[in-house]
């Protein structure tokens, strides 16, 4: 009986830790979000730092097949900011970084199955790659012998 209890009382908490943890990762989801906006009207690459950090604190409580849709819409808008402010600042530290959020961002896509929002966000990652002047190589129409 005593053994049934203290497992009852262990379950219960292992319940309230994982109730913790997701409020938790929201927060720090949120956090991302509004770093990003403030980014955005101070065109200030600083808060994006921030926002990355947020972004792994937050992801820390999920697999990527358990992430929220949420962390990858901030993860997107992230890969924007980070863009459009590196180009502007002809950053590219800044535009590296987006490219990698958007890479996060397609494989959290690919896990919910969002086909038109992992093909939206390879086109930026071309875009980046562009900006960074990495340029797919050219096939050839004809094969020498």
């Amino acid at each position: 009986m005593l053994n049934w209890l203290k497992r009852k009382k262990q379950v219960k908490l292992e319940h309230q830790l994982e109730m913790t943890d997701a409020r938790l990762a929201l927060m720090n989801a949120q956090l991302a979000a509004q770093m990003v906006r403030l980014a955005g009207q101070t065109n200030d690459l600083g808060p994006l730092k921030q926002a990355e950090e947020a972004i792994l604190a937050a992801r820390q409580y999920y697999t990527f097949e358990t992430t929220p849709v949420e962390i990858g819409m901030v993860q997107s808008a992230l890969g924007d900011m980070l863009l459009k402010l590196g180009r502007a600042k002809s950053d590219k530290a800044a535009v590296l970084r987006a490219r990698e959020a958007f890479r996060s961002a397609i494989t959290l896509a690919s896990m919910h199955g969002d086909d038109a929002k992992r093909d939206a966000l390879r086109d930026k990652v071309q875009i980046a790659d562009s900006v960074l002047g990495n340029r797919p190589p050219i096939q050839s129409l004809f094969r020498v012998a």
